[in-house]
């Protein structure tokens, strides 16, 4: 709270009011006779589809269309982070549908599946908007300069950027981020391949190489926007700690169906889940090692802003 307090001194951060416990919002009864299907696509990797609860709530199922190991288990992934990201209050919420649970719009009973809140807004790629171009993808190469621009558009995009960064979410683009312009809000979907790349090791890389290169001047805006970035990146370090992620993790895990003795739990389901814990501890040791070197190059930047001549 003492971190919270400090942070609401910094304009940017004001959202952090909003901020809760870890918790599972969405807990939905997946009694099928509770659900109405309304409509199924089929998309390249997934099949997508509308339900309407008994509560006249309507939500969206997503299962994958391929048995790669990876991609099954993104639907602990897709949990796990949705978790952390609506602590933000900028994520829609997202729960699972086990294995062998039978439901409207889930086309396999034997594989898990995600049931989601709708996104307000509309995907960015699929509407006009400032942010048609916009690039905030770290993809396998993690942090880049060109970032802090679109950053310093919207403070939510910082939080975006500062939130993949720590859950190594590689692959945020302008079609799993929804837009509502009449609120100016954002919302994030579909963080199902986080743990992939350690984003934060290569922010670490990335940071490093800004700092030792003398030629860099950042512009006022690109420090304050770093400085709103880091202190982010402190409050989740501080918040999301490994172990407690790790529970999350296992908990979404053992609901999907992914345990001893399942048909779903072969040896590559086995691995591929323990490299995800594996990520989740490496990053975060690597998020803390990222803040010093934030901290300097934010230090640094400012005293090359006073003076042109500093090296």
């Amino acid at each position: 709270m003492d971190m919270l307090c400090k942070m609401m001194r910094t304009p940017l951060v004001a959202v952090l009011l909003c901020v809760m416990p870890i918790c599972a919002k969405l807990d939905v009864d997946i009694d099928q006779l509770n659900a109405k299907l309304l409509r199924m696509l089929e998309m390249r990797f997934c099949y997508i589809s509308f339900v309407r609860m008994s509560n006249n709530k309507e939500l969206l199922i997503k299962q994958k269309k391929s048995n790669c190991f990876r991609k099954i288990v993104s639907v602990v992934r897709d949990c796990v982070t949705a978790e952390v990201a609506e602590n933000f209050g900028i994520a829609h919420e997202v729960d699972i549908i086990p294995a062998g649970t039978d439901f409207p719009g889930k086309p396999r009973k034997d594989w898990p599946a995600t049931i989601h809140t709708i996104a307000p807004g509309k995907m960015i790629k699929a509407q006009n908007s400032p942010y048609n171009r916009m690039n905030i993808k770290q993809a396998d190469e993690g942090f880049r300069r060109d970032m802090l621009t679109w950053m310093a558009m919207h403070p939510v995009l910082v939080i975006m950027v500062a939130l993949d960064t720590f859950m190594c979410n590689h692959d945020r683009h302008r079609g799993n981020l929804f837009y509502e312009a009449s609120t100016n809000s954002f919302c994030a979907i579909d963080m199902d391949s986080a743990f992939k790349y350690n984003l934060c090791a290569l922010a670490c890389k990335n940071f490093t190489k800004m700092l030792d290169d003398r030629r860099l001047r950042l512009s006022s805006k690109e420090i304050r926007t770093l400085v709103s970035y880091k202190e982010y990146l402190m409050f989740l370090i501080d918040k999301c700690h490994p172990e407690e992620t790790i529970e999350r993790y296992n908990y979404f895990a053992e609901k999907a169906g992914f345990v001893p003795g399942s048909p779903l739990y072969t040896q590559k389901i086995a691995l591929e889940l323990e490299r995800n814990r594996r990520m989740i501890m490496q990053s975060y040791q690597d998020a803390q090692r990222l803040i010093p070197i934030l901290e300097k190059l934010i230090k640094t930047s400012k005293k090359r802003l006073k003076n042109p001549n500093f090296l």
